[in-house]
């Protein structure tokens, strides 16, 4: 597996901005625990999603 960091830039850009906007307007507060576990998931559903997009990445679909 090959990993294409520009779109990983982009992907943990993304995070970190979803992140920024769920601690610091979410109300009622969320637990830190929440908010790193959508952090996470967030990075690895953008990247995924840019890679097959728009770089190399398959999906193993025929």
């Amino acid at each position: 597996m090959n990993i294409d960091v520009t779109w990983l830039i982009v992907a943990v850009i993304l995070s970190v901005l979803v992140g920024v906007v769920l601690h610091r307007w979410q109300r009622p507060v969320l637990p830190r625990l929440y908010v790193w576990i959508t952090i996470i998931g967030t990075l690895f559903a953008s990247y995924y999603i840019l890679n097959v997009f728009f770089g190399t990445g398959r999906t193993g679909w025929p």
